[in-house]
């Protein structure tokens, strides 16, 4: 999808969203069924999803023995075999383990299913079928939202899925690059503490020129929690000068940020809509929180 597209469909579904009462729709949700007429249903409808066309209710997925077994919601796009399959909760449950496994099993006994979605009609938990080990769904989801607390890169995300321009190939390329760099905090850990290739690594930018088991022992263990630091502040340093503005945003001060919206979140006055006009301005000497871009603006205590 080119980016003009998905920002028109972007904001197309913030707007379809921020008129939607959807308070009013979870308290009218006491059972399973009802949170499938009136969040589900509707989340899929601000989707461009037509329930005549392009879903289907209690689809049969057979489970080898355990025959009869029926998917809540099973999307064909007009196919005759499902393409993506929903389980679905009551807006009371907090999804868990127990519903994925339940999810994977009919997607497991669906060979055509790529993509499984598990909601309680609030969060909305997508997953694509793993394709290099074949047991069914990756663990974790690939995208979650949340329609009572969303940002606009969430519906760029979910603008994917827009039933009008969806192309299958490209929602399982996001979700494969997605799984690809969550592995990268795991993967650097495992390079710095148990690879030997780092040490070589190393022992070459050192200017050796013949290395021992000793020299490598020696480098190994110097690789450490501290030697490890020093390297960061370095980075950071090099970061800062390589900045036209010589200005570096830390995670200490995202982190401060990310506090302060998330109080602000939990204040029943105030509105995902609002919640937007809150961001930052990082400065050589400080760093602000604003509203509506200006750092000047003196009723940030209305606003709260």
């Amino acid at each position: 999808m080119d980016s003009k597209k998905l920002k028109q469909i972007t904001n197309q579904l913030k707007k379809s969203f921020d008129n939607w009462d959807f308070n009013k729709a979870i308290n009218l949700s006491k059972d399973e069924t009802q949170t499938r007429d009136n969040l589900i249903h509707p989340f899929f409808n601000i989707l461009n999803y037509s329930k005549m066309d392009d879903y289907s209710h209690e689809y049969v997925a057979d489970m080898g023995e355990k025959k009869g077994r029926r998917v809540d919601v099973a999307i064909t796009l007009g196919k005759k075999d499902p393409i993506m399959l929903i389980e679905c909760k009551s807006v009371n449950a907090k999804l868990n383990d127990n519903h994925f496994r339940q999810l994977n099993e009919y997607c497991l006994y669906t060979p055509t299913a790529k993509v499984g979605i598990l909601s309680n009609g609030v969060v909305y938990n997508f997953y694509t079928i793993n394709s290099r080990e074949k047991k069914g769904l990756n663990i974790k989801p690939f995208f979650s939202f949340d329609i009572t607390n969303y940002s606009m890169a969430e519906l760029e995300i979910l603008a994917l899925f827009n039933r009008q321009t969806i192309e299958i190939n490209d929602i399982i390329q996001e979700a494969e690059d997605v799984y690809f760099l969550d592995n990268f905090d795991n993967s650097l850990f495992k390079t710095l503490i148990e690879t030997d290739d780092l040490v070589k690594l190393i022992f070459k930018n050192m200017g050796g020129q013949r290395s021992s088991e000793k020299t490598s022992a020696q480098i190994k263990n110097l690789i450490n929690s501290i030697s490890i630091k020093t390297a960061l502040d370095k980075i950071i340093q090099k970061e800062i000068s390589e900045s036209n503005s010589g200005i570096m945003t830390t995670a200490e001060e995202v982190k401060a940020y990310n506090v302060v919206k998330t109080i602000l979140a939990m204040s029943p006055k105030i509105k995902n809509t609002e919640l937007e006009r809150i961001s930052y301005r990082d400065l050589k000497n400080m760093f602000l929180i604003i509203v509506d871009g200006k750092q000047t603006k003196k009723n940030m205590h209305n606003y709260i």
